[in-house]
């Protein structure tokens, strides 16, 4: 019975906190940079009284305002949004080497340098998927012990050290192409090379993982990152 009361005080907290989140979007990788967000009550144009909605499904983030006219174009146009703090990047239009890294998902991501953005995938039975991250993300994270926490807003997001090493990540620093496609960069051990040129310690520190899967994966350059200060992270024992 106690445990039963805590998962519907925990389940009306995370609904409260979700009815209470402010959402943003931007139009393009230009207006991220340029701060320049909508209310997503714009897209909806009064149409619906439901409040935007984030639900993780099928390790992918969706956005859903009740509207279908509006999660239409969050799904197909819509390039960034800010759900209260956690900010979103729409992968629909992504692509590293002309391959689809997803067909309609969000992603969380991480500002890289301020005016660029960090997003993580994970490889499948060979074919990239999405880091879905949401309420929903203990769901399918195996409960071993973290070793990285990753802040995103003002919510840390723990990861296994187990999965981190099956993610690969992406910088997103442009806008979209002439077939409204955005490119996006492999975060590998050519960028980390290039990245680290200056700094012979740390680029040893990332090289020091022999296998080239293993030191190209999140598990290995998320903390690199991190401690070049790129990226917002913290890392424990």
């Amino acid at each position: 019975m106690k445990k039963n009361l805590f998962v519907l005080v925990l389940f009306c907290c995370l609904s409260a906190m979700a009815q209470a989140q402010v959402v943003k979007y931007c139009m393009s990788y230009s207006d991220f940079v340029a701060g320049n967000w909508k209310s997503v009550d714009e897209l909806t144009g009064g149409r619906t009284k439901q409040a935007c909605q984030m639900k993780t499904i099928d390790n992918q983030v969706r956005l859903k305002t009740g509207d279908k006219e509006a999660d239409k174009i969050l799904k197909k146009e819509v390039f960034a949004v800010m759900y209260g703090n956690d900010l979103l990047v729409n992968c629909h239009n992504l692509r590293y080497n002309d391959i689809v890294l997803d067909a309609s998902g969000y992603a969380h991501a991480v500002r890289y340098n301020g005016d660029k953005l960090c997003v993580m995938v994970y490889k499948i039975n060979d074919g990239a998927f999405l880091l879905g991250l949401g309420a929903d993300v203990a769901s399918f994270f195996t409960p071993t012990p973290v070793s990285i926490g990753l802040s995103v807003g003002s919510t840390t997001l723990w990861y296994c050290k187990d999965y981190l090493n099956t993610m690969a990540c992406y910088l997103v620093d442009r806008d979209a192409n002439e077939k409204d496609k955005i490119p996006v960069t492999r975060i590998n051990d050519s960028f980390m090379e290039t990245l680290l040129a200056h700094d012979a310690p740390l680029l040893e520190k990332y090289k020091a993982i022999s296998s080239k899967r293993n030191r190209q994966s999140a598990a290995n350059i998320l903390p690199v990152l991190m401690e070049k200060g790129v990226v917002k992270m913290e890392a424990i024992n």
